[in-house]
C-alpha cells in the first residue's frame, strides 16, 4: 500500500519527495474517517444479477408472447376485422423491435445495465464522503474500472479491483474510488500505454489505459478501463477512441521520467511484448506489475 501526505488538489505537504510518489490510500485503514463504499460487495452484486436476469427474461417473454399471439391471429383466426388485424400487425412489429433491442444489449452493450447501476451507487457512496477528490457530476470526470491483468481472463462474476469516478488535470491523474483513493501527481507518472483484450465470457473487446507509476515500493501499473454507461458512448470503437484520448492526457502531463513518457502504439507493443518471455536486458528495470487488489 502506497500512501502520501497529499490527498487533495489544495492540500500542502512538508515532505518534498511525496510528490515524485503515487499516492493509493485504502478507506477504512490508511483513511480511517472515510468508510469504503462496498459498490463491489458480492450481496450487492448477486442482487443487481438476479435483476439483469430478470430483465431479460422479462424481454424475452414479452417478445415470445407477442409473436404467438401475432400467430395465432393470422392463422387460426380467420375473419378479424381490420383493427384486429392492424394489432396483430402492431404486436408482431412490437415483437420484433424488443427482439433486436435485447439482441443489441448482448452482442453489443451487454454491461448497460449493471453499469448505469453500479455508477449510480458509486455517486451517492462519494456523495456522502467529506474530503471526495473527483466530483463524479463534474463534466471532466468519468466513471471507470480498475482491472489488474491476472483478472482480465478470468471467468468471474465481477473482475474490477475498484471502481472509481476518474479526473485529469494538470496537477495529476484524481481517483476516487469504491475501496480506494488515487493521487498520481505528475512527477510519479512515467507514462501510459492503450492495450485491449478480450474477458472471458464476453461478446465485446475492452480498451484499457495502462497508467506507469513510481510509488514507494517501485514502478506500479494501474489499468484503467473507461466503464460508460450511455448508449452513444459504449461501442468498442468510441470506447478505444476514448481510451486514446486519456493516454495522450497522460502522457501529456507524465513528468516522472528524465526520458519521453512511456508510450508505444498497441500494435507495437504486442509485438515487442510476447507472451512469457523475459528481458534479456540486466539493467531493465524490474517488470511493473498492479498490487490493487490482486
Amino acid at each position: 500500500m502506497t500512501s502520501s501526505q497529499s490527498t487533495s488538489p489544495s492540500a500542502k505537504t512538508s515532505e518534498p519527495m511525496s510528490s515524485h510518489f503515487a499516492s493509493i490510500q485504502r478507506f477504512g485503514t490508511d483513511l480511517p474517517d472515510e468508510s469504503p463504499g462496498r459498490v463491489l460487495h458480492w450481496f450487492r452484486q448477486i442482487v443487481t444479477l438476479l435483476a439483469i436476469t430478470a430483465f431479460h427474461a422479462t424481454l424475452s417473454f414479452s417478445a415470445l408472447a407477442m409473436i404467438l399471439i401475432a400467430i395465432r391471429g393470422f392463422f387460426f383466426a380467420p375473419g378479424l376485422s381490420l383493427i384486429g388485424m392492424l394489432g396483430l400487425a402492431a404486436a408482431a412489429i412490437a415483437a420484433i423491435t424488443v427482439g433486436a433491442f435485447q439482441t443489441l444489449i448482448v452482442t453489443r452493450y451487454e454491461e448497460y445495465p449493471f453499469h448505469w447501476l453500479l455508477a449510480r451507487r458509486l455517486r451517492r457512496v462519494i456523495a456522502k464522503r467529506r474530503h471526495a477528490i473527483v466530483e463524479p457530476r463534474d463534466a471532466s470526470s468519468r466513471f471507470c474500472e480498475v482491472v489488474p491483468k491476472d483478472r482480465w481472463k478470468l471467468l468471474r462474476m465481477e473482475t474490477a479491483a475498484d471502481l472509481v469516478y476518474v479526473r485529469i488535470d494538470e496537477d495529476g491523474v484524481w481517483m476516487e474510488g469504491d475501496r480506494q483513493r488515487y493521487h498520481f501527481p505528475p512527477k510519479c507518472i512515467l507514462g501510459a500505454m492503450p492495450q485491449s483484450f478480450s474477458p472471458a465470457g464476453g461478446w465485446t473487446q475492452l480498451h484499457a489505459a495502462m497508467i506507469y507509476v513510481r510509488t514507494v515500493d517501485g514502478p506500479e501499473e494501474i489499468p484503467v478501463i473507461y466503464r460508460d454507461f450511455s448508449f452513444a458512448e459504449m461501442g468498442s470503437a468510441e470506447r478505444r477512441r476514448q481510451r486514446d484520448q486519456m493516454v495522450e492526457a497522460v502522457c501529456e502531463i507524465a513528468r516522472g521520467s528524465e526520458y519521453e513518457p512511456i508510450s508505444m502504439p498497441e500494435d507495437v507493443r504486442e509485438l515487442a511484448e510476447p507472451a512469457g518471455t523475459d528481458s534479456l536486458n540486466p539493467y531493465a528495470p524490474p517488470r511493473m506489475v498492479s498490487h490493487t487488489g490482486a
